[in-house]
């Protein structure tokens, strides 16, 4: 394997020059899930601030850069079905 990629949680390869999103705000972290980055992880080591993780890339370049300009455009029932998923891993 290329020392540029590695394996993230779910074994899926991935290349290490491109670094991960992760975010403390669920509004964001549903935005990313609805627009389809892989979710990676949710560190739930500080209950107070939970870090949600996903695969960076183009996409999640776009998301993020699109969500900050307030620009972002999404399907309002995905983004609520992946608003009641993102809270589901907080309380679970």
């Amino acid at each position: 394997m290329d020392n540029k990629l590695a394996t993230d949680p779910q074994g899926f390869v991935v290349n290490k020059d491109i670094p991960n999103k992760t975010t403390k705000d669920l509004y964001l972290a549903a935005a990313f899930w609805t627009e389809g980055c892989r979710f990676l992880s949710l560190d739930k080591t500080d209950p107070r601030r939970m870090i949600f993780s996903f695969a960076g890339g183009e996409l999640a370049d776009r998301v993020e850069q699109e969500w900050y300009a307030d620009i972002l455009v999404v399907s309002a029932s995905r983004y609520a079905s992946c608003l009641r998923s993102a809270k589901s891993l907080i309380h679970s």
